[in-house]
């Protein structure tokens, strides 16, 4: 385990595969690290203990965010691999936060809280995550541990949780676990190669790249905005949520292509997915390895699956292109 201030962890080389590097845990600095493409960022607040959170830099199977911020409910190093433990935990003794107990329908522990305000420049807001946890190897389904986006502001009634599956279900182990699809398997504790490698992170199963978003926001308003992860009914087996870096970004134009398009990557069977929503246009996409060379290239349809069982490992781009723009996605084979 290595200690970097985040201005290091924005160098390491791309290709420097094998770990979850961890920075510092100065949430001041987040709104530097989340602040993507039309939002600004301000006010930043934590509430929990320091050692739950921490900025990252992932260079490891399963985790396809190359760098963001990680928020747990025990320590920030219970997510480094191997995933050695049959169930990683730390006591932190944080306390829990209502909102999530209300809007989640659990008994909230260990709460690791940011907040903060975002004034977007366009009427759509956005957030990338992955969510994983110890507590996926629990056989019951009594421990609920989970994570929301919580959101209000002008034109929102109350505070509305956008942290959710595609079928709008909330993020929770019990409705991750029954929603398989969304997940991704990274051992139990005793499984090769998951508990011989630091290639791998430590939590037993994770959801695949998630975006939390709303429209209809006023451009130029300020929202108040609140991450909250918690452990459920009890203070043991970790949970931890990734925020990617610069993903938190307000769009300018509903019908910007990004609204329409999710690329989504599973590396326990090594296939991209791409699902579209109601766009008009004519789309393709195409593979690219890092130095630019198209390895493959077609049109999508509305859910179109790429195998990249056959390619050599690395990183790769997958984009998507239409009328109204482009967007890509980094995926680690």
């Amino acid at each position: 385990m290595k200690y970097f201030y985040h201005l290091i962890i924005c160098l390491l080389p791309v290709l420097s595969f094998g770990q979850l590097t961890l920075g510092g845990s100065d949430p001041q600095d987040i709104s530097t690290i989340l602040s993507g493409s039309g939002v600004t960022i301000s006010n930043v607040q934590h509430n929990g203990t320091l050692d739950a959170i921490a900025y990252f830099s992932a260079n490891t199977y399963n985790m396809p965010f190359q760098s963001g911020f990680l928020m747990t409910t025990g320590s920030k190093f219970c997510a480094v691999g191997p995933n050695d433990t049959a169930f990683a935990s730390i006591k932190n003794n944080a306390a829990g936060l209502n909102l999530a107990d209300n809007a989640l329908n659990i008994i909230s522990y260990d709460a690791s809280v940011i907040t903060f305000d975002a004034v977007p420049s366009g009427s759509t807001l956005k957030i990338n995550y992955i969510f994983g946890s110890e507590e996926f190897g629990y056989s019951g389904l009594t421990i609920n541990d989970a994570f929301g986006i919580f959101i209000s502001g002008p034109g929102i009634s109350g505070t509305q949780n956008i942290a959710r599956l595609p079928n709008q279900n909330t993020i929770t182990i019990s409705n991750l676990k029954a929603n398989s699809q969304y997940l991704v398997n990274n051992g139990n504790g005793t499984q090769a190669p998951y508990n011989t490698s630091d290639n791998y992170l430590q939590y037993n199963q994770l959801s695949i790249p998630l975006t939390a978003s709303i429209n209809d926001l006023f451009p130029g308003s300020p929202y108040h905005i609140i991450l909250v992860i918690a452990d459920d009914r009890d203070a043991v087996f970790d949970s931890g949520v990734f925020i990617e870096e610069g993903s938190v970004t307000a769009s300018i134009d509903e019908n910007t292509l990004d609204n329409f398009v999710n690329i989504t990557y599973n590396s326990s069977n090594q296939q991209a997915t791409i699902q579209v929503t109601d766009y008009p246009g004519n789309l393709t996409y195409s593979v690219l390895d890092l130095s630019g060379k198209t390895m493959t290239q077609s049109t999508i349809a509305e859910s179109t699956t790429i195998d990249l069982s056959n390619y050599a490992s690395g990183m790769y781009l997958i984009h998507v292109e239409g009328s109204n723009g482009q967007v890509t996605r980094k995926v680690i084979r």
